[in-house]
């Protein structure tokens, strides 16, 4: 379910878990899994409650933590996880300055009549972040629900978080990314067309157009597979991206060449989906050079991809 507007979904009792979830890693899944298991205790539903954009968007703008997955990314990756449903709220500058006993008392207990509310430990809301996991402790017996905060889950030691993982992107580290995902990371786009290099070096590819705003990974070159979700079908991908200095370009792009692959993709929705990093992006002394050089990429990516 999506909307600003809460009063579409109204239950009767509900466990609810609620944040940002941007890329719905592992952290995130842990705390899900609590709420569902807890709702099935209760015999009641699961619900997560979201945001439309990224809270320091509304806030400021300028400082917004770029995204990792597109919102309707995001809502599949919650109900896939076999939550009831999912409410996304709008947030802006006005639901920004909502006091936590305000949002707890209009969302949670006005149309979700929270009976458990599940959520990390580090888990803020609320005007000025003034809500806490503390906080609900507090003031559950007067809302008629009770907190269950999840411990972080680690990965080499330390607590997984979107901003680690996004750190982790920049640092073209798309092993790490995934790892803490749970998946390989997804840039999503439409295929448009590109000035067909790649067609005269004799590796024809797909140029991707990104849909909504997402963290593209560190330039240089990957290993990965192109997703196509009309058909269903998918590619051994060699994915590039950067700005092509071997020609003198200037403009950043997303492309890629897929392994036996002839067809034309061009306005079709398609997922590139990153598994290794090969190398990074260089400027060769010819063309003939970067043609030796994908070569050896495209067999790298066959070695890697299997």
């Amino acid at each position: 379910m999506r909307g600003s507007d809460p009063r579409p979904l109204s239950l009767r009792a509900s466990v609810v878990t609620i944040g940002s979830f941007d890329g719905v890693h592992r952290g995130h899944q842990a705390i899900i899994r609590v709420a569902i298991q807890r709702a099935q205790e209760l015999h009641i539903p699961a619900v997560a409650v979201t945001f439309d954009r990224h809270p320091q968007e509304a806030i400021q703008p300028d400082n917004a933590p770029p995204y990792l997955t597109t919102l309707t990314s995001r809502l599949r990756l919650l109900l896939n996880t076999g939550l009831h449903d999912v409410l996304v709220l709008r947030f802006d500058r006005e639901f920004s300055s909502l006091p936590p006993e305000a949002f707890l008392h209009s969302v949670l207990q006005k149309h979700l009549n929270a009976r458990r509310i599940v959520v990390g430990r580090d888990f803020r809301f609320g005007h000025r972040r003034m809500g806490s996991v503390d906080y609900l402790r507090e003031v559950q017996a007067r809302f008629g629900f009770e907190v269950e905060d999840v411990p972080d889950v680690l990965y080499r030691g330390e607590r997984i978080s979107s901003s680690r993982i996004r750190q982790a992107l920049l640092d073209g580290e798309v092993q790490e990314a995934s790892a803490m995902l749970g998946r390989a990371y997804v840039l999503e786009g439409i295929v448009v067309r590109g000035k067909q290099l790649g067609r005269k070096l004799g590796y024809p590819t797909v140029n991707l157009s990104l849909r909504a705003p997402q963290l593209v990974p560190k330039d240089g070159i990957y290993a990965g597979k192109l997703l196509h979700p009309r058909t269903g079908n998918s590619y051994t991908a060699a994915i590039s991206i950067g700005v092509r200095p071997t020609v003198d370009g200037t403009k950043r792009t997303i492309e890629a060449y897929l392994l036996g692959f002839s067809g034309s993709l061009y306005g079709e929705e398609v997922h590139l989906a990153f598994f290794h990093r090969l190398r990074d992006e260089r400027k060769f002394e010819s063309l003939q050079a970067l043609r030796a050089q994908m070569d050896k990429d495209v067999q790298q990516v066959v070695e890697l991809m299997g």
